[in-house]
């Protein structure tokens, strides 16, 4: 059920950092779309650790912009800031229409606070604010996400009324250690079946339509997916980010049609690194070793021009792609916990 939370027009509450006779006013408000609050919110986010930060959090004020206008106008995230007298924002919580799941009425919610002002219960009534607006504009249930390392994080989803729903686990591999040979085998397998494995850089020369029928796969994908690389994957977000490195980009075709995809992008903010998106194969080819070969040639990219790390995320729910990613060597490292809480 939606917990409620009293909201005032200013909450009082005393920071942690310096003592301070008295009490401070700190005022919660609906975030006004300036420059100066995208950059205030974005601050914020900047300020916590890497190892903190969940999805659709971002340290940068244009891509919280940018994140932003993916949403129709009618449809844009719900935001709420926490105001200190000085007129400084110290927090915020957002929700927005889950637009990649099947089950009508979802929504993601998230929140934050600067250190100084947490356990103040300013995170609570911020959740509760953006809840309340996620319920009236229709809204069944929230998702969120924290690290599953953080024990307060995952104290507070659970005391604000969300029960865990998957679990999400980064997986690290070094591809310089796989015998990739013997793994050919997948891939030879694959091809005898009829499906033809090739790259977005090779497919792009020959088919002027690869761009809607991929995008169509990549959109059928994601349904599946509780976790996305964008809540709202629109032709010209997915061109972009199919061209950020197309010769990465690896594609399963039966005949004319596009039935499978493994995508990998360089980290930027690790050399040698590359992040692999989705891998994902239409349900109806599933279970005929299409995804095994497609990571296959994923890794045999990754070795040959010198790459050090694979990264990938799999969901807890995904028993299949966890296999096959331990198959691989990938090894499991703390990753998140996405929680569920219905609103009606």
């Amino acid at each position: 059920m939606l917990h409620t939370w009293k909201v005032d027009e200013g909450v009082r509450v005393r920071p942690r950092t310096r003592p301070v006779k008295g009490c401070i006013g700190i005022r919660i408000r609906p975030f006004r779309r300036t420059d100066e609050e995208y950059a205030a919110v974005a601050a914020i986010v900047a300020r916590a650790p890497a190892g903190e930060v969940c999805d659709f959090e971002y340290s940068n004020p244009a891509a919280l912009r940018a994140f932003d206008e993916v949403f129709a106008s009618d449809a844009l995230p719900r935001r709420y800031v926490a105001v200190a007298p000085d007129g400084a924002i110290i927090g915020y919580a957002h929700t927005f229409p889950t637009t990649w799941i099947a089950e009508p009425g979802g929504f993601w919610a998230a929140v934050r606070v600067l250190p100084a002002y947490r356990r103040l219960t300013i995170g609570r009534q911020l959740l509760a604010r953006a809840l309340g607006e996620a319920h009236a504009a229709g809204g069944l249930f929230a998702l969120a996400q924290v690290r599953e390392q953080l024990a307060d994080a995952t104290d507070f989803a659970e005391q604000t009324g969300f029960t865990e729903m998957l679990r999400s686990w980064e997986m690290l591999l070094d591809p310089r250690v796989v015998d990739v040979a013997p793994l050919q085998r997948h891939v030879a397998r694959a091809e005898a079946s009829g499906i033809r494995l090739t790259t977005l850089a090779a497919q792009r020369a020959v088919d002027p339509d690869w761009l809607p029928k991929l995008h169509a796969l990549h959109f059928t994908l994601n349904r599946d997916v509780p976790l996305p690389d964008a809540p709202n994957i629109t032709l010209e977000w997915f061109e972009q980010f199919a061209l950020t490195c197309p010769e990465a980009f690896f594609i399963a075709m039966d005949g004319d049609r596009y039935i499978g995809e493994s995508v990998m992008h360089p980290d930027e903010r690790q050399p040698g690194a590359l992040k692999q998106h989705l891998t994902g194969v239409l349900r109806e080819y599933r279970g005929r070793g299409v995804a095994m070969a497609l990571k296959v040639l994923t890794i045999a990219y990754a070795q040959t021009c010198g790459y050090t790390q694979i990264s990938t995320w799999v969901e807890s729910t995904n028993a299949s792609m966890l296999a096959i990613n331990e198959r691989l060597g990938f090894t499991r490292h703390p990753g998140l916990v996405v929680y569920r809480q219905d609103l009606t």
